[in-house]
């Protein structure tokens, strides 16, 4: 089945408008804040380190403090583990939402989107570096390139998540989509990444200038929202491409294969 833009949006719509979205709406903006405690914290804590190295410099930990506002004063070795902790935390998070999305049940979290979630999360993340150090590498090479790469590595997640593929074989079928599917996997791409970042400097261009722990954290939970709408539209769109029907053919079928 081709990939049709509309039924991938309507279809992803009615997903996070669920019992289903809202479930997972509410655990992504959790980990969002998470998130963002622990990396300001450890942040600041990095740089407080390195200032107590120099000589006494009162202004530069004002700065740091009123530019974290989400920071806490955690030792950095927490912080840094706990900041690896969230790291897989949000692989799971987002292996679980995808299956769950294209699961047939009523279920907001049907039972089977546990499987093999340790070695799926480990695929994803072996997946998400390589492909992260592509197109880190195709940005520094004119920002072009590496546009293009994280376009042909669109449906990459999905294709571990849903057809339990390695780190290779996720990455290959996912550029095969892809191509085959270019254009709205084309305008798909670029609307939820524009969505994104509108969502993201949305604060910027307000009139009124607000607390900085207000804009912070407001723009998380937003951020993280448009975040499992992105996964609920991508997943759909993603069922259509494979030619499985939304709301679970792909996933009873891979299930069934266990």
């Amino acid at each position: 089945m081709a990939l049709q833009i509309g039924r991938a949006f309507q279809d992803g719509i009615d997903e996070f408008l669920s019992e289903r979205g809202a479930v997972f709406a509410g655990a992504f903006i959790v980990l969002g804040l998470a998130n963002g405690i622990i990396w300001t914290s450890l942040s600041q804590g990095l740089v407080e380190l390195f200032i107590g190295s120099l000589p006494s410099d009162v202004e530069a930990q004002t700065v740091m403090s009123e530019t974290a506002p989400l920071a806490f004063e955690i030792p950095v070795a927490v912080a840094a583990v706990g900041a690896l902790a969230l790291f897989v935390v949000s692989e799971a998070l987002n292996i679980v939402a995808i299956r769950a999305f294209a699961s047939d049940t009523s279920d907001p979290i049907p039972d089977n989107v546990g499987r093999r979630l340790g070695k799926t999360v480990a695929v994803a993340i072996a997946a998400g570096i390589l492909t992260a150090i592509a197109v880190g590498i195709g940005i520094i090479l004119l920002i072009i390139p590496g546009l293009l790469l994280a376009f042909l590595f669109f449906f990459v997640r999905q294709e571990i998540a849903l057809n339990d593929s390695g780190v290779i074989e996720s990455i290959s079928n996912s550029i095969g989509i892809v191509i085959d599917n270019i254009v709205p996997a084309a305008v798909l791409f670029v609307v939820l990444g524009v969505l994104g970042l509108v969502i993201g400097a949305a604060f910027g261009f307000l009139p009124i200038s607000l607390p900085a722990m207000v804009s912070t954290t407001v723009s998380t939970v937003l951020s993280s929202v448009v975040g499992v709408f992105s996964i609920a539209v991508t997943t759909m769109a993603y069922l259509q491409a494979t030619e499985s029907e939304p709301n679970g053919a792909h996933m009873t079928e891979s299930v069934g294969g266990l």
